[in-house]
């Protein structure tokens, strides 16, 4: 290899290298949001004052891009239910569980409604889409987990 290259390579790799890592919350950098949707989700954001906004009729936008979410087969009819918000999002999984066939599964619904819309998501934009404000690490275990609590 000649030397032209090998300084070329070492220009482009030893600054990268040397980088310092990106802030990630609750692995390298404080986390704002150590209760995850409760902490987020605060005064007119609860979400139980969002979906109690459905409890008669959900807006045609919003229930289009929900449906994208619903098990195959399933027509939503733009009403939620009644909610607490007593323990988010632990008590969400009563009718949207991995594998719910009368609404649509949580996990994919989240991840749906903060990510697929992609910079125009006000998740993006304001917390670029960073998986640990909601995903929690217990870095003695390795194990990951999203708290559930009431609303603050």
């Amino acid at each position: 290899m000649n030397r032209y290259l090998i300084a070329l390579t070492l220009a482009i790799w030893v600054p990268a290298a040397m980088a310092a890592p990106r802030a990630i919350p609750g692995i390298n950098a404080k986390d704002a949001y150590p209760a995850a949707c409760v902490d987020c989700h605060v005064k007119d954001m609860h979400l139980s004052t969002k979906l109690a906004r459905w409890n008669g009729t959900v807006d045609a936008k919003s229930l289009a891009a929900i449906q994208a979410f619903a098990p195959k087969g399933l027509t939503l009819k733009g009403k939620h239910p009644p909610v607490t918000g007593k323990d988010i999002p632990a008590s969400c999984l009563k009718c949207h569980a991995a594998m719910a066939k009368a609404a649509p599964p949580l996990a994919p619904l989240l991840h749906g409604i903060h990510l697929a819309s992609g910079d125009q998501s006000d998740f993006v934009k304001q917390f670029q889409g960073e998986c640990t404000y909601c995903h929690k690490l217990n870095k003695t275990t390795g194990t990951w987990s999203i708290p559930s609590g009431a609303e603050k």
